[in-house]
C-alpha cells in the first residue's frame, strides 16, 4: 500500500470515507469541517491499487505538556473503505503517519478512541480521563448560584471572554490545547451549528461558559470552564434553571475535580451519577525529543536509564538514559554503547560504569503515560505496567523515587474533539 499526502484531487473519495464512516454530506458539522477546516496537506491517504483504501486526518495542534509547549497531531477520522478492511491498512497507514509527524519534529500524537482496543496495542496510552456527571436540573438547583448576570453567544466575535476562562481553568493543569483567536473562531463557530454556548458573569467579568446542546429532553454540555467556584456554581445554576425543558443534564469535568466529597445526601450515588469517561490517548513517536529539556526541580539531581519495549515501532526499542541537571531533564538513547560497555565486560571482567544500568523495563503505551504524566513510575510498577529490573531492593527503591521527582504526576485535561 503506497502512502501519501491528499491531494484536491482525491477530495471526493475522502469525503465520501467520511461519509461512510462518521456523518452523512447532508450533516451541518460535515459541511462545515470540510468547507472551513480540513485541508489536503493534513490528510494521509492510504492507496491501494490507484483507488484509497484508507485515510486519516492530522490536524494539527500544540500541547501545554508538563510546562512546554510541543507540536503534536491529533489523529481523527481514521476510516477504511469497506471493501478494503480486515487487511491491516489502517495500522500500517498509522504507522506511516508516526514516520511522517517524526519528520516535522512532533515526537508524541494524540487520539480520541471509538475503539481504544484497536490502538493500544499501537503503543498508545490513555492520559486524559473526565468524569461524566449527570443529574436532573432540579438536583442541581441544590449545587448552583446564580451568577450576577448571563447570556448565549450568537457569534464568535466575544471569543476573549471565552479565552480568558479558558486560560484560568487550565493554568494548573497539563496536557491541554492552546488555543488562539483563529482556533476559538473555529471552536465557536462548529458549536453554533447545532448547539449553544453559555457565558455567565460575575462583578469582575466572565466566570465560566458551557458548550452544550439539547436534544430529547436531554442538555449534553460537551465543554464546560470556570474561573472559579463560584463560576462552577453559576453554570449549575444555568443548566438547572432548565427544569421543565430537559429531564437529564450531562456535563464533563476534569478527573482531578473532587467536587463531589461535597455534593449532599451522597449525591454522587444517589442523585447524580459521577462515571468515568475515557478520553485521549497519546503515543511517544520519539522518546529523547520528548522527554529531552522536560523542566524539573533544581534541588533534583541524578539520572536513571530504563528499557523500552516497543514493538510497533522496533526502532525506538533499547535503553534510554534520563538525566536530571540544572532544572532540566536531559534524554539518550544508550542502546549501541550499553550493548558494546556489556560485551566489553563480558570479555574483560571490568566494570566500565559509563551508562547506568536500566532500573526498568517498560512498554510503549506506559511510557506515554509516564511522559503525559497520567501515572508516575510507582504507580505503573504497582500496576505490573512497568518492571523493576535492579535487584537491589533498597537501590531500586531509590531509583523510584529519583523517577517519580523528575516526573511526577500530572493533573491532565484536554477537551478537543475535533
Amino acid at each position: 500500500m503506497k502512502i501519501r499526502k491528499s491531494t484536491l484531487s482525491d477530495e471526493s473519495d475522502v469525503k465520501a470515507l467520511w461519509g461512510y464512516c462518521f456523518e452523512p454530506p447532508t450533516d451541518p458539522f460535515f459541511q462545515w469541517y470540510f468547507k472551513e477546516l480540513a485541508k489536503p496537506e493534513e490528510i494521509l491517504v492510504g492507496e491501494n491499487q490507484g483507488s484509497i483504501a484508507c485515510d486519516l486526518h492530522r490536524r494539527p495542534y500544540d500541547l501545554s505538556i508538563r510546562g512546554l509547549r510541543y507540536p503534536v497531531d491529533y489523529i481523527v477520522g481514521v476510516a477504511t473503505h469497506p471493501a478494503a478492511r480486515m487487511r491491516g491498512y489502517a495500522k500500517e497507514l498509522i504507522r506511516g503517519e508516526f514516520h511522517l509527524a517524526l519528520k516535522e519534529d512532533k515526537p508524541f500524537v494524540i487520539l480520541m478512541p471509538s475503539a481504544a482496543s484497536f490502538y493500544l496495542p499501537m503503543g498508545f496510552g490513555f492520559y486524559a480521563h473526565q468524569w461524566e456527571r449527570s443529574a436532573a436540573p432540579e438536583r442541581l438547583a441544590a449545587l448552583g448560584r446564580r451568577a450576577e448576570s448571563c447570556r448565549t453567544l450568537t457569534s464568535s466575535n466575544d471569543w476573549k471572554d471565552l479565552a480568558s476562562i479558558y486560560r484560568e481553568y487550565t493554568k494548573k493543569r497539563n496536557g491541554w490545547a492552546y488555543r488562539d483567536e483563529k482556533s476559538w473562531e473555529k471552536h465557536i463557530d462548529a458549536q453554533l451549528l447545532e448547539g449553544y454556548i453559555a457565558v455567565t458573569y460575575d462583578r469582575k467579568g466572565p466566570s465560566g461558559y458551557l458548550f452544550y446542546t439539547l436534544d430529547d429532553r436531554k442538555m449534553i454540555a460537551s465543554e464546560m470552564a470556570f474561573k472559579n467556584e463560584a463560576g462552577r456554581k453559576a453554570l449549575y445554576a444555568f443548566m438547572a434553571g432548565h427544569q421543565g425543558s430537559v429531564d437529564t443534564c450531562v456535563w464533563y469535568e476534569p478527573l482531578d475535580d473532587h467536587s463531589f466529597r461535597y455534593w449532599q445526601d451522597g449525591a454522587e450515588h444517589t442523585y447524580i451519577k459521577n462515571r468515568t469517561f475515557p478520553f485521549m490517548l497519546g503515543r511517544v513517536i520519539d522518546p529523547v525529543i520528548a522527554f529531552d529539556g522536560l523542566p524539573c526541580s533544581k534541588e533534583i539531581k541524578g539520572e536513571i536509564a530504563f528499557q523500552l519495549i516497543d514493538s510497533f515501532l522496533p526502532e525506538n526499542s533499547g535503553i534510554y538514559v534520563l538525566r536530571a541537571e540544572d532544572s532540566r531533564i536531559h534524554a539518550l538513547k544508550e542502546d549501541v554503547f550499553y550493548d558494546l560497555k556489556c560485551h566489553i565486560e563480558d570479555i574483560s571482567g571490568l566494570r566500565l560504569g559509563s551508562v547506568p544500568d536500566p532500573v526498568f523495563s517498560i512498554d510503549a503505551g506506559s511510557l506515554a503515560e509516564l511522559f503525559m504524566g497520567a501515572a508516575d513510575l510507582s504507580e505503573l510498577v504497582e500496576a505490573e505496567r512497568a518492571k523493576i529490573l535492579l535487584s537491589d531492593d533498597e537501590a531500586a527503591e531509590k531509583a523510584v523515587d529519583l523517577a517519580v521527582a523528575m516526573l511526577p504526576r500530572e493533573r491532565n485535561w484536554i477537551n478537543e474533539w475535533f
